[in-house]
């Protein structure tokens, strides 16, 4: 367990100096749903598996809007599932920009990553349930995602 805290510690100031224009990396591929699904059955003695290639326990197309005026599409986003610290789901934006989204352990909606310095700390944060989406809005940016991505399955 010690292992996934570190990890999930690790991911999360990865993303926060990405937020804040530093350290940003280029956008993971998403991969095919049945390279996810035989990723996922590759180690499940050790919990939630990941992606091979990346840091994500899954990836995943979601619906975006919103950002610097984007209309709605879908962006790649990826998943790091931390168990008892909760999930990330990383968001890579058309312009390379990513978007970190937080959701508690029970998988409901947290917060976004944000920073002074790209004005994000200062955009109103929400989001509502639709079934088995939150549509997580920052801004007038908003975010479908889809709770199976969240917790897993």
């Amino acid at each position: 367990m010690n292992i996934r805290v570190s990890a999930f510690a690790a991911a999360a100031c990865a993303l926060a100096l990405a937020a804040c224009g530093q350290g940003a990396t280029e956008a993971e591929p998403v991969a095919d749903p049945a390279e996810t699904a035989a990723a996922m059955e590759a180690a499940p003695e050790e919990g939630d598996a990941l992606v091979a290639g990346t840091n994500y326990n899954a990836t995943a197309q979601i619906n975006c809007a919103g950002y610097k005026g984007a209309a709605a599409a879908k962006c790649d986003a990826g998943v790091i599932r931390g168990g008892e610290t909760g999930t990330t789901v990383e968001v890579t934006l058309a312009d390379g920009t990513k978007r970190a989204i937080f959701f508690n352990p029970d998988g409901s909606f947290l917060s976004f990553s944000t920073a002074e310095a790209d004005g994000t700390a200062a955009m109103e944060i929400s989001s509502e349930k639709k079934g088995d989406l939150t549509i997580a809005k920052l801004g007038t940016e908003t975010y479908e995602i889809p709770e199976a991505f969240v917790i897993g399955g």
